[in-house]
């Protein structure tokens, strides 16, 4: 094809898309295995339509600068989130749901040591949810998305330079331009479909969330606690208890988790750079990435997506990633379990649905959602509720033996916290950390008397008392030398 031919709709498209040479070898490639262009659906034959499908993919080429584009993915959750049915919170509605976080904070007052600080109590619809939480999603997903991205231009590198635009292997007339065009539009196209995705998902989460820690990470700042009335109205229709214990008890569930947060300064931060560790060794499977190259139609962008959807983002994962991943894990179900137990002291006095509401929380987590379909698909990441199980019972029981004080201040430092290993076994949790003190103890206490030289030295003797010794015992000596033995010496 040269500029001056003409052609179908679609072969125009190609030709736009990928430039004369290109177009006409991915004609020759797609007649090759028996594609006819003739027998497209009509919409292909429609030059109006084809020229806006061309106009739309432009725009979304010529926008996706980075791994992710944020305007698609924002504006699309908005728009998911509005048409599955989004009428802002009346005032009404607005009052009860502040009033609700209020008594929440009076109630966690009495159960846990830590406090409530400044607090912006918000009201949000779905689309609010989406615009507020952004900025979170970003800094969460943004490492991922950059690596993926990395990785993957990194692994069609390599599979062209076996036979592609790097080979000195020559090719027939047109491969080349269009392997450099492929080459050049993938990792766009790969953002173009990674933001698709991640905008599905938040729309979907949207329409679930009640506040903003249902993921377990704060998704707004920690000086805000909000909910989403219609969401909560959505979950308590069909519940035997009546809508006003659901909306206070999820009340009490965002004002715990967030004085969780703003009183664990580490927190946040610790979840945050085990997302980092993970994505800064992101690595693609460089066999799913060639069976895909092979599979790719650059001129069909649903081919792109299929094919991404297929294995190309099977990620081998490291060892440091794993540690990682098995940390994020372990502090997010630590998290649920601590939220889980406080809301529970608090609600049980005053809620007659308590135990059958946290029961349903229960549930509901064990049943997945958008919030582990997000970050399972980045990720790799399962929450699983046997460890937040183990995470609830354990902190009950530190409770129990050493009160409220000691249950906080297993949140003292990243190293007290339960690991893994004592979530899956929460019975010994106890048993085993007043072992670890007491060894610990025995090991400090030789310590200091290997420091200051009394280590090996009977109780009650220091080492100034070693003349002192010496001293009495001549003087004993002396003292049981009896008559007869002086007798004795002076006759000699």
């Amino acid at each position: 094809m040269n500029e001056n031919e003409s052609g179908t709709p679609f072969e125009d498209f190609l030709r736009s898309i990928l430039g004369d040479e290109a177009a006409a070898e991915a004609a020759r490639a797609l007649e090759a295995q028996g594609f006819d262009p003739t027998n497209l659906p009509p919409e292909f034959s429609d030059p109006a339509r084809m020229q806006a499908a061309l106009g739309q993919f432009q725009f979304l080429m010529n926008t996706t600068a980075g791994p992710v584009n944020w305007r698609v993915v924002e504006d699309s959750a908005k728009q998911a989130a509005y048409t599955s049915g989004d009428q802002a919170p009346t005032a009404t509605e607005a009052e009860a749901a502040r009033q609700a976080m209020t008594i929440a904070d009076l109630w966690l007052d009495a159960v846990t040591d830590f406090a409530s600080g400044p607090v912006t109590r918000d009201v949000w619809s779905k689309v609010a949810w989406v615009e507020h939480t952004i900025p979170t999603w970003k800094r969460i997903c943004e490492p991922i998305a950059l690596n993926v991205s990395r990785a993957l231009s990194s692994a069609l590198s390599e599979q062209f330079g076996e036979g592609g635009v790097d080979s000195d292997v020559p090719l027939p007339d047109g491969m080349a331009a269009m392997l450099g065009k492929t080459q050049e539009m993938m990792p766009r196209l790969s953002a173009m479909m990674f933001s698709a995705q991640l905008a599905r998902a938040l729309g979907a989460l949207a329409g679930e969330s009640f506040g903003t820690y249902d993921t377990g990470i704060p998704l707004s700042d920690t000086s805000h606690a909000a909910l989403l009335p219609h969401n909560v109205a959505q979950f308590a229709d069909g519940l035997d208890a009546p809508f006003d214990e659901v909306r206070q008890f999820l009340a009490v569930r965002e004002a715990a988790h967030r004085r969780l947060f703003a009183s664990v300064p580490w927190l946040e931060g610790d979840l945050v750079r085990a997302v980092e560790r993970y994505a800064s060794q992101i690595a693609i499977d460089t066999e799913a990435i060639s069976e895909a190259a092979r599979s790719v139609d650059p001129s069909d962008p649903a081919s792109v997506e299929s094919a991404l959807s297929g294995g190309v983002f099977a990620l081998s994962m490291t060892p440091d990633q794993r540690r990682a991943l098995t940390r994020l894990e372990t502090m997010l179900a630590l998290i649920e379990g601590w939220v889980e137990v406080v809301t529970a002291r608090a609600t049980l006095p005053y809620l007659p649905h308590a135990d059958a509401l946290r029961e349903m929380m229960r549930r509901r987590r064990a049943s997945g959602g958008p919030a582990e379909e997000i970050l399972g698909t980045l990720m790799g990441l399962q929450m699983r509720p046997r460890q937040a199980r183990g995470a609830a019972q354990i902190f009950s029981l530190v409770e129990a033996d050493g009160g409220r004080d000691a249950r906080e201040a297993l949140w003292s430092h990243p190293d007290m916290v339960p690991s893994d290993t004592e979530l899956a076994t929460p019975d010994t949790f106890l048993t085993l950390r007043r072992a670890a003190a007491e060894e610990d103890a025995d090991i400090d206490a030789a310590l200091t008397s290997l420091l200051d030289g009394t280590l090996g030295w009977a109780e009650g003797l220091e080492p100034g008392d070693e003349a002192v010794a010496g001293s009495s015992d001549q003087e004993h000596q002396s003292e049981d030398t009896s008559p007869d033995d002086s007798d004795k010496r002076e006759a000699e």
